[in-house]
Formats: C-alpha cells, sequence, structure tokens
C-alpha cells in the first residue's frame, strides 16, 4: 500500500472522523473563548459512570519526554444531552486547562472561586445543580449558559459555519426512543440556536434498531445463579429455586445442592 492510499484510508475512518469533530469544536473555543491560549491536548472518550467529562494534567507522555493534558468526554450522555450541552462539557473542562495552566487550581475535583469567576467570564455560570440558585463553587459542579453571553454567540457561530456532529454512542447512559437524521445545516443564527437546543438524538441516525432493545430488555430479564457445592452457573428467571443435579446425584452430604442467585 502506498504512503497516499494509506493516509486517505485513516483520514477517513470513523475514529479519525469523530476526534476530527471534537477537535475543531474545542480548538473553535480555545479561540474565541480562550484568545487561543490554551496548549494542544489529548481528547479521549471515557464511559466513566455518572461523568460526562473531566480534565486530567500532564496524563500522556511520549518517547522525547514531552507531557500533554488531557481532556476526556463521556459519549454514553451524547445522545440524551443537547448539542449545547456537549460543547458545556468540552468548554468546562477547558477552563480546568485554563486554570490549572495561568491559574491555582484546588484540591482534586472542587471547583473554587478562581475558576467560577473565569467560566462566568465566558458565559457559562457555575452552580452546584445547574439551577440559577446553585452554588458557584464546589466539589460536584455543573453550570448553565449565561443568555446572550460569550459562550452562547461562540455555540451559535460554531453552528452556523456548518459544524455537526457525526458519530454518536448508539446505546447511551439512558434508554431513549430515537428516531433522529444527520441534518444539514444552513448558516442562519436563528437555525443555530434551535439546534444547540435540541437533543443529539435528533441529528443522528438510528440509535438503536428495535431487535437491539428487545434482546437487551431479555437479557435484563434473566439473572446468574451458582452453586456453591460445584460451583457450576446457570441463568434464568429471577425468584427461580434450582437444584444442582450434580451435587444431588453424586455426593448427598454436600449442604448447598441449590443454585443461588448471585444478582
Amino acid at each position: 500500500m502506498s504512503k497516499n492510499s494509506a493516509h486517505k484510508s485513516v483520514s477517513g475512518s470513523p475514529t479519525s472522523e469523530f476526534y476530527d469533530v471534537m477537535t475543531k469544536a474545542m480548538e473553535h473555543f480555545n479561540s474565541e473563548l480562550f484568545d487561543g491560549l490554551l496548549p494542544k491536548c489529548l481528547l479521549t472518550v471515557q464511559r466513566e459512570k455518572n461523568t460526562m467529562g473531566y480534565f486530567s494534567p500532564d496524563r500522556w507522555g511520549n518517547s522525547l519526554g514531552k507531557k500533554i493534558h488531557e481532556i476526556a468526554i463521556n459519549p454514553a450522555y451524547f445522545a440524551n444531552h443537547k448539542v449545547i450541552e456537549i460543547f458545556q462539557t468540552l468548554v468546562h473542562e477547558q477552563c480546568h486547562m485554563w486554570q490549572h495552566i495561568y491559574g491555582k487550581a484546588s484540591r482534586s475535583g472542587y471547583h473554587n472561586k478562581e475558576w467560577a469567576k473565569k467560566m462566568e467570564s465566558i458565559g457559562l455560570m457555575p452552580s452546584h445543580n445547574g439551577e440559577p440558585n446553585g452554588k458557584t463553587t464546589g466539589q460536584t459542579m455543573s453550570d448553565y449558559p449565561i443568555s446572550e453571553g460569550e459562550f452562547v454567540k461562540s455555540c451559535k457561530r460554531l453552528i452556523a459555519s456548518g459544524y455537526k456532529l457525526n458519530w454518536v454512542d448508539r446505546i447511551p447512559a439512558t434508554t431513549v426512543s430515537a428516531q433522529v437524521r444527520v441534518v444539514e445545516i444552513n448558516t442562519s443564527l436563528n437555525q443555530a440556536e434551535l439546534i444547540l437546543n435540541s437533543k443529539v438524538s435528533s441529528i443522528v441516525k438510528n440509535l438503536r434498531s428495535k431487535s437491539e432493545v428487545t434482546k437487551e430488555k431479555k437479557l435484563k430479564s434473566k439473572v446468574k445463579y451458582h452453586c456453591n457445592g460445584c460451583g457450576g452457573n446457570v441463568w434464568g428467571k429471577p425468584g427461580l429455586k434450582i437444584i444442582c443435579g450434580t451435587c444431588s446425584s453424586y455426593d448427598h452430604h454436600i449442604k448447598e445442592k441449590y443454585f443461588e442467585c448471585e444478582q
């Protein structure tokens, strides 16, 4: 395979398509909200439970001794959230990066006043509950866009430029019934606002087929049973009382003759 053909196959891969789109958003916000001061970092996809994203300083290194930061996003939450909330996650973590480089971060996981002030200055209001009455500092923090703030304006410009999400996790964290499609975006800022406030599940087609959903429901209806006598395992409906034929046939002195449910 020639170098050109190899490059073409990689650049057109789903992996590069997904990361190119997410990287474009990060670079856009870096330019417009952080004056281009943030260095390049490594963007990763992590399915960490109850976390839409996180920032990890100096997490990656190479053979030359260079270290770079990591921003991780959780694709399992994409489909059930608005497009603008995906952007919020990226910018939220970019604020952590900004503070790590140019400010003074608090203990791990804590969001202090300096971080809150930076967030507010770029158009995102920190809130522990995501509501206007929320606390602006704390260990676990959310945020919401300030009406007509710089963040919202920047998001509109990004969408109006033709930006669109391409690949989305088809099995989101919370079950949704989504029949969605990829949309072509015009350059109207009014249309951009509508897209920003629609769920990601409204712009990517066929998250899951009906057969896949049915199969998942069937799997959830079965539980695992384990025999403490011989170590055997079986699967069945919850609440069954299954006698272990192996233990009953070969050693009537074994106390555990039943499969016990592990769940």
